[in-house]
């Protein structure tokens, strides 16, 4: 078959990778790839192939994603696209102790592992937009665990809301390079984080990392250990994640200053058992439907009384204990906004602070606590 081929156009030229390291390089790249798209080449990866490595390259035209992988050094050179979506589905069903034979002729890509063999057209990388170069305002190095932490603990309110399309992502700034300052808000609740600021930070411009690549960047660091690089300007964000590179612009807007809806002072303070408080929205919800989401706490000394009311199901009513610090209040919030705000605190006693039944509430684990959320009250 090699010689046929050879003889009817261009010599194959072919690489060999373990499947479990391919599946690993495509799975990095997999979130940036659209599903939909009505440019042919962008639902295609890059296979970039020299004696000693592999890169692969996706993107949507606002992030870029590479993948470097090392070979043994008998690889043949060359450079083409082939559908992601094909070749990760293959990649995927393949044994895990499969040797994988890409092998490229006849602008066709060979896949080869045992006795499966799949032929697959592809388009010429000439046509891939490729990464751009860009000069970077801050370059810096920090964890993984502590940049996929406080990404992961405001990305739950980031706005969905195309309208504001500002909110539609996570804010990042370093105010008077004091600190490091992570920030999300869909208009009903926030959430920020702060961290020590790295070396290097401090020139950071005030960027807002789009919902699509927050989700690319959370799935990556969870996956990796170590220190990572980061570079930001005022238009892109890079990252680099051990073998993996993604890049994409950022968000062309001004976020709004967060800091004028941030509580200064309260007329009451709650101290609750959070995993009691999360169980009590849980039951008393049950009865609820898609639009009654609210749950109202009336609070008063040692106790919270939880109450839901849907017209269509009836009523539900669950009593609690707490430390309360203030006149009785009772207050609203939609449940489920009011469950991921606890969800994302972590210790087993949490502080709410209120001011009253309509104006916005401050949670957090502790007074000196890094993570702070926001939430908005709704009538009950």
């Amino acid at each position: 078959m090699t010689k046929k081929k050879e003889v009817a156009g261009e010599p194959a030229r072919a690489f060999e990778i373990d499947a479990p390291l391919l599946r690993a390089a495509l799975k990095d790249l997999a979130d940036i790839v659209e599903k939909r798209n009505t440019i042919p080449v962008l639902s295609n990866v890059v296979l970039a192939v020299t004696p000693s490595s592999l890169t692969l390259t996706a993107t949507d035209l606002d992030a870029w994603g590479e993948r470097h992988v090392s070979l043994d050094g008998t690889a043949d050179t060359f450079v083409i696209t082939v559908e992601a979506a094909i070749l990760t589905r293959i990649a995927d069903k393949l044994p895990s102790d499969a040797r994988v034979r890409l092998s490229y002729a006849d602008a066709k890509l060979t896949v080869s592992a045992g006795r499966s063999r799949f032929a697959l057209a592809t388009l010429p990388a000439d046509d891939f937009p490729m990464l751009p170069r860009k000069e970077w305002d801050a370059e810096f190095e920090m964890s993984a665990l502590a940049l996929d932490a406080a990404l992961s603990t405001v990305k739950f309110a980031v706005s969905s809301e195309e309208t504001r399309y500002y909110l539609n992502g996570v804010a990042v700034h370093a105010p008077e390079g004091a600190d490091l300052r992570f920030a999300a808000t869909d208009g009903h609740r926030l959430a920020r984080g702060v961290m020590a600021l790295p070396a290097g930070a401090a020139s950071l411009p005030d960027i807002i990392i789009p919902t699509k690549v927050v989700k690319v960047l959370t799935t990556l660091l969870g996956r990796f250990e170590g220190q990572v690089d980061v570079r930001v300007s005022s238009t892109s964000l890079r990252v680099e994640i051990g073998a993996t590179v993604v890049q994409a612009k950022v968000i062309d807007g001004k976020f709004p200053d967060y800091t004028r809806v941030v509580p200064t002072h309260h007329d009451g303070v709650l101290k609750v058992d959070r995993e009691q408080l999360l169980a009590a929205i849980a039951r008393v919800t049950t009865i609820s439907s898609d639009k009654t989401r609210a749950v109202k706490l009336a609070i008063d000394r040692d106790m919270i009384v939880l109450s839901v009311s849907s017209p269509e199901n009836g009523t539900a009513v669950e009593e609690m204990a707490c430390d309360w610090m203030g006149s009785a209040l009772t207050v609203g919030f939609n449940s489920r906004y009011l469950a991921d705000v606890l969800g994302h605190l972590t210790a087993d006693q949490v502080e709410g602070s209120f001011t009253d039944g309509a104006g916005p509430t401050l949670w957090r684990d502790r007074l000196d606590a890094a993570a702070i959320f926001v939430l908005m009250p709704m009538k009950v």
